[in-house]
């Protein structure tokens, strides 16, 4: 005895007593679903960045600006003109924003951390193309450009920013 060809195959909706519609509608609506899933888990992402570059920096209105994510604070601009490493140095150590003491020179990470955070230029206000940070290397001090993607060695009397920063606590 053969097998008819619908025998093999998988009964149709209406065969199972499903309308064609609603199993249709069911797929239609799995897939939406996902979308929507997807849409809002990025969503909660792309808002979660937006909120925390927005929510991150508080102005202390005494020359300084907290980083709520690390801790630390910054002066609230750089020194305002061209100035050696050494000098840039003693500028930070002796600097007495908001009263505080125990301010330094930041890192090549810190300066980089505070201008992808989008700070850098908006809520600390930036007079010139490049910052000192407190990294040697032999003889010869490292720089962090304004832009953020250039970190390089300088002369010691190369022409730079000075900007503070000291831990929040």
């Amino acid at each position: 005895m053969t097998e008819s060809v619908r025998d093999r195959r998988q009964p149709h909706a209406r065969e199972k007593g499903i309308p064609l519609i609603e199993e249709k509608g069911k797929a239609i609506m799995k897939k939406i679903l996902v979308v929507v899933c997807l849409a809002l888990l990025l969503g909660s992402f792309v808002s979660v960045e937006c909120a925390t570059a927005a929510d991150r920096f508080v102005k202390n209105n005494d020359g300084t600006v907290t980083d709520t994510q690390t801790g630390l604070m910054w002066a609230d601009k750089d020194n305002g003109s061209s100035i050696d490493w050494n000098h840039a140095r003693e500028y930070c150590d002796v600097y007495n924003g908001g009263g505080k003491s125990g301010w330094r020179m930041p890192t090549i990470d810190e300066i980089g951390k505070l201008y992808n955070s989008g700070a850098y230029g908006s809520v600390i206000k930036k007079t010139g193309y490049a910052v000192w940070v407190s990294e040697i290397r032999g003889n010869d001090p490292a720089e962090c450009h304004w832009d953020g993607q250039h970190r390089g060695w300088e002369y010691q009397n190369g022409i730079c920013r000075a900007l503070p920063v000291r831990s929040g606590r």
